[in-house]
């Protein structure tokens, strides 16, 4: 469980983003409230969390300059800057101090879900690793420089996989149904987390590929079959053949029909 302290001024505004990362989200609570930096500060002498998510306009102290104190007493520390202004100059200095993400308001859900979700794996990553360095300095060696990115290829790696698993799920599906619940199901991720995660790493929307690899193997058929168009049809997921007629011809440039003449 991802453990927050969350800095914003006004009281109302923290109650709903509370709601929005513990019942909406999941995956992490809210273990300390601030109204600006000089309390989130006090805070943490006495307290531990996993991250620190602050509003950047805030009258005792900006979030910036939070940032900035933070880095220097908890340089790990990560730092998710909200903000109401597309400001460029706030943009570039939350960037010199290495925040995880800035964020703007109001703030997209997903894109929150991912950098949650990104916080809480690298949160798991990082126990396993403390230990290692722990086991390390008892035996007398020195752990190994660079750790913080480890964590970084250990999630960019699982990344990977899951794309993978999704990927190979829709092969075997490609004459059913192929929902994005199901396939989150599969893999154990928020519908919407998997959708942007899937874009980010393959650089295309997931419906548009499964669109893709249906015509692929409605391509695959024409070429090697004789089987009828509506045959076809179905066995590529599409229950209504004239709509996949249309579909292909916006997709591959011909009818189903021209391309299986074509095919020689």
């Amino acid at each position: 469980m991802l453990k927050i302290l969350l800095v914003e001024d006004e009281a109302n505004l923290r109650s709903r983003f509370r709601s929005l990362l513990e019942d909406m989200i999941g995956g992490c609570k809210v273990v300390g409230e601030a109204s600006g930096g000089t309390e989130a500060l006090e805070w943490l002498k006495s307290n531990a969390a996993d991250a620190v998510i602050t509003d950047v306009r805030m009258k005792d102290m900006n979030g910036i300059e939070l940032t900035r104190r933070l880095k220097e007493i908890l340089p790990a520390m990560p730092v998710v800057i909200i903000s109401g202004y597309s400001d460029f100059a706030i943009a570039v200095e939350a960037i010199r101090y290495e925040v995880t993400a800035y964020l703007l308001k109001p703030v997209d859900r997903v894109e929150l879900t991912l950098v949650i979700q990104k916080l809480a794996q690298k949160v798991k990553n990082s126990a396993p690793a403390a230990a290692s360095a722990g086991s390390a300095k008892e035996s007398g060696a020195d752990a190994p420089a660079g750790g913080s990115r480890s964590g970084d290829a250990a999630f960019d790696n699982e990344e990977r996989q899951i794309i993978r698993r999704v990927k190979e799920l829709i092969a075997l599906r490609l004459d059913q149904d192929i929902s994005l619940q199901y396939l989150a199901d599969q893999v154990n991720l928020n519908h919407r987390y998997l959708s942007v995660l899937f874009k980010t790493e393959t650089g295309i929307n997931l419906s548009d590929y499964v669109t893709q690899c249906r015509m692929e193997k409605a391509k695959g058929f024409l070429k090697q079959t004789q089987l009828k168009i509506q045959d076809i049809s179905r066995l590529s997921g599409y229950p209504n053949a004239k709509y996949f007629m249309s579909l292909f011809k916006q997709m591959v440039g011909c009818t189903p029909t021209e391309y299986r003449e074509l095919r020689d």
